[in-house]
């Protein structure tokens, strides 16, 4: 058959000890009389002789597999494969009428995004800078704790309040006069408003929410003021925008779908078994081998139970975590997290793989 290949050492006890060839064509060989012909230099992965013995030589040729994007989970601002992978928001504020952001990025860096104010889509990307945003919070009478502000329309005043904490926090737009006019209720169980940032055109704030579960960024924009009282308007608000990052460190999957955090067993969807086509060279005894999901800094790649790498299936970097499902006897989905988002990737045609073995010799 057609298709790459795929090779090792392996100890006496079957433990792989040395990737010889990793997804290599045919021209990768010697061309023998009646065979592929490679040469082992007696060394283990990281280029240690190894001790004297027995060692057997084994792989798989794999076929026309196909390797193709699904859907990305957890996080909203992951749509395709050139979305930045966020982490975590940490600052809002205004520079020349652009709403900026700070982020925590997958690999470790910082970063700052200018975004879209009607959308909040990414409109390009920045080196990191901090902008003035609140230097001195006042003490007022209308705030018990503020933690964030910004100048909004008409010299006005937005915070964020925690109101000492000891409960929900509050969002409260202030006058020139540090007058109370309107003030946005938060319950105790949804995400808590963190930063603050303000258009100075039209009465419109986005606002970083935050708790255990998730991370919301949101537009809101008031719509009509329904009802003056003596603790402030009461206001009816449009949501413009909302973009979340869902806590997904404990993914599982259920029906074939990631779901946040759901404790599976250790070794629980780490792992399938797929019959292989027949060698004409056993006996057409097809087979079977055990596959996984293996990550390095390139990305990730299926692979045999032992280690043995067998094909590419993306090169997402800074991959901590990956399960496997089976859809069929054909075909498997890769569910892969960065921290950030978790990606689906579907592989097909797992049926045209073929297991060889070179046999045994012994090293002296």
């Amino acid at each position: 058959m057609e298709g790459t290949i795929s090779f090792g050492i392996y100890s006496h006890d079957g433990k792989l000890v040395r990737v010889l060839h990793r997804e290599d064509a045919i021209s990768e060989f010697t061309a023998g009389h009646d065979a592929l012909e490679t040469v082992w230099d007696g060394n283990d992965e990281n280029g240690n002789p190894v001790p004297d013995g027995k060692y057997s030589a084994r792989g798989y040729v794999v076929g026309d597999l196909k390797v193709e994007g699904i859907d990305y989970f957890f996080n909203d601002w992951v749509t395709d494969d050139k979305s930045p992978h966020i982490r975590h928001l940490w600052q809002l504020w205004m520079d020349n009428g652009e709403l900026q952001a700070n982020a925590d990025l997958a690999d470790g860096k910082k970063t700052t995004f200018v975004c879209d104010q009607s959308n909040g889509a990414i409109t390009r990307q920045i080196p990191l800078r901090f902008g003035a945003h609140c230097n001195e919070i006042p003490t007022v009478p209308n705030l018990a704790s503020p933690i964030d502000c910004a100048v909004g329309r008409n010299g006005t005043t937005w915070f964020v309040d925690t109101v000492g904490g000891n409960g929900p926090h509050q969002v409260k737009q202030l006058s020139k006069n540090r007058e109370l006019l309107r003030r946005l209720e938060y319950v105790a169980d949804d995400p808590q408003p963190e930063c603050i940032e303000a258009s100075l055109t039209e009465e419109k704030i986005f606002v970083l929410e935050q708790n255990d579960l998730l991370q919301r960024f949101r537009s809101l924009g008031l719509v009509r003021t329904m009802t003056d009282t003596t603790e402030g308007a009461v206001s009816d608000w449009k949501s413009f925008f909302d973009k979340k990052i869902i806590a997904h460190q404990n993914f599982s999957l259920v029906k074939g779908k990631p779901v946040a955090a759901l404790p599976i067993p250790d070794g629980a969807l780490e792992k399938i078994t797929q019959t292989l086509r027949p060698n004409p060279l056993q006996h057409d005894r097809p087979g079977k081998v055990i596959l996984a999901v293996g990550l390095d800094v390139d990305g990730s790649f299926l692979k045999t139970e032992d280690g043995l790498p067998l094909r590419t299936i993306s090169d997402t970097p800074n991959l901590s975590r990956a399960l496997i499902n089976a859809t069929d006897n054909k075909a498997a989905d890769i569910f892969q997290d960065d921290g950030a988002v978790v990606e689906q990737y579907r592989i097909s045609g797992l049926d045209q793989m073929m297991a060889f073995d070179c046999g045994d010799f012994e090293l002296k």
